[in-house]
């Protein structure tokens, strides 16, 4: 696992500027966040990003609710780098996600776009955990991922012929370790997303509140 995790990292730092140039003004995620600052208590509200990539979440968040006080992370050092110059104002920190232990500052949300797809079952269950002892009292995580059979996870390679190592999750035990944490799914949105091969891909974004 930590050799698919090196090579993940090491293929995110690398192809930053391609995956800016593909996902940076993609729409079709917008009601989502919409949503999820439709949901937040306060408009000045303190975000925390994990797997920022080039800043394409924060930009829209902050189109919509500029006072956001924002901290995005990423594990890639270029992906930090490019989050910073497309959202001057923001605070900006590489950081494995898996690392989540050194705040201790609270958080009224949290989002995680398309990051546990690249998280082994095990440390997604950590993030979570972790997520709900970060956020405050009625605090929202936005979440998004692709469900499928864990046991089909493998390498992916990419348009540029680097690999990330992709992993498919059960929508029950996400739902379980959500609850777990204390937790409740409050939205459920299901997006059909276009592959560069033509094949369709569904991809689910949940809101979650802390109780």
């Amino acid at each position: 696992m930590k050799n698919n995790y090196q090579e993940t990292h090491n293929t995110w730092n690398k192809i930053a500027l391609l995956y800016e140039e593909h996902f940076m003004d993609l729409a079709l995620y917008n009601d989502t966040y919409h949503q999820f600052c439709e949901l937040l208590s306060k408009s000045n509200a303190s975000i925390l990003e994990i797997g920022c990539g080039p800043g394409n979440i924060t930009r829209q968040l902050l189109a919509l609710k500029p006072n956001l006080k924002i901290l995005a992370t990423d594990v890639s050092q270029n992906m930090v780098d490019l989050a910073q110059q497309n959202n001057p104002g923001i605070t900006v920190q590489v950081l494995d996600c898996r690392d989540l232990e050194i705040f201790s500052e609270p958080f009224e949300g949290i989002v995680c776009g398309f990051t546990i797809p690249y998280l082994a079952k095990i440390d997604v269950s950590k993030l979570l955990a972790n997520c709900a002892k970060l956020l405050t009292v009625d605090g929202i995580l936005y979440l998004s991922f692709v469900i499928g059979n864990y046991e089909d996870s493998g390498f992916i390679t990419g348009s540029s012929g680097d690999r990330t190592y992709f992993y498919y999750h059960d929508f029950q035990t996400i739902q379980q370790d959500i609850k777990l944490n204390n937790m409740v799914i409050i939205e459920r949105s299901d997006k059909e997303y276009k592959k560069a091969d033509g094949t369709l891909e569904i991809h689910t974004i949940l809101m979650a509140r802390k109780l």
